[in-house]
């Protein structure tokens, strides 16, 4: 059964959607702001945002829905220093808001050499190498048996790690928190999304994630995620064993879209004496 994906979900503002990740992405106390007794809200709200860039509220909403896509410049600083945005995101803001187009990725990302060198050393650690869009370019033995046979045949959208973790069933098995896990991975493809909003195949990818998973779009328009939660995955090994892994990601410096994701054993002891495929 497929679902229509929501207007606003298929056709987001680049410059909220970014606006939106950041805020979220801040916790009150890194702002000066004193978290309340019993606060459960993830990140900052669109008030506090406001206050600390000194405009009003509704002014905000109306910039993060996407109804004012051409804010001043001090309106633009203000939020970058509301949202303690570092030199290359305060570039990347102002890039969003005038029009300037993004750097776009290459339409046809490779595995070279060297990281392919790389994920044969790191085995029998699992390690996988994506692009920008989270295809997955290569993976070495081991991830391919603990997660899913990437280097297999398989379908160019099936060798894609945002489709593996919210639709690929081996993934509901395979993560002992699978739906928050899921979620977390969906909220967190929200950034790379935001650094290439004049690419479509990024909107193509979650066109068919929605569409083959109805859950995913309440997912993206939750926008609850912590970048640190996922660091240590509960992994239910195929004889039933859990495991924790500890998740290590590397960013290529020359290719700063191409990262390195790799694992390691959370307990003493490595993944040698694991049986996979038991």
């Amino acid at each position: 059964m497929t679902t229509d994906v929501p207007l606003s979900v298929r056709t987001p503002s680049p410059l909220g959607e970014f606006l939106r990740a950041r805020r979220h992405e801040l916790a009150p106390e890194e702002v000066g702001i004193k978290r309340a007794k019993g606060r459960r809200r993830v990140g900052l709200s669109r008030t506090e945002v406001a206050e600390l860039a000194d405009i009003s509220v509704a002014y905000y909403d109306i910039i993060e829905r996407g109804r004012d896509l051409r804010p001043s410049k001090s309106v633009l600083d203000g939020l970058a220093r509301a949202l303690r945005l570092n030199a290359d995101a305060r570039a990347h803001l102002h890039a969003l808001a005038s029009g300037t187009p993004s750097r776009r990725p290459s339409e046809q990302e490779e595995l070279s050499e060297e990281l392919e060198e790389m994920l044969d050393a790191l085995d029998p650690n699992p390690a996988y190498v994506v692009g920008a869009r989270w295809d997955v370019l290569g993976a070495n033995h081991t991830a391919c048996q603990l997660f899913t046979d990437w280097e297999g045949k398989r379908a160019k959208r099936e060798r894609n790690l945002l489709w593996f973790y919210c639709c690929d069933p081996a993934a509901r098995t395979l993560f002992v928190d699978w739906e928050q896990e899921a979620a977390d991975q969906l909220a967190l493809f929200r950034e790379a999304y935001a650094r290439h909003p004049d690419d479509p195949s990024f909107t193509r990818i979650l066109d068919e994630i929605f569409r083959a998973n109805p859950a995913t779009v309440e997912w993206w328009e939750r926008h609850d995620t912590d970048p640190t939660r996922g660091r240590t995955k509960r992994i239910r090994l195929a004889n039933g064993e859990v495991v924790q892994l500890r998740q290590l990601v590397l960013q290529v410096l020359d290719e700063p879209d191409i990262r390195i994701i790799s694992y390691f054993a959370d307990v003493d002891g490595d993944l040698d004496d694991v049986e996979l495929d038991a």
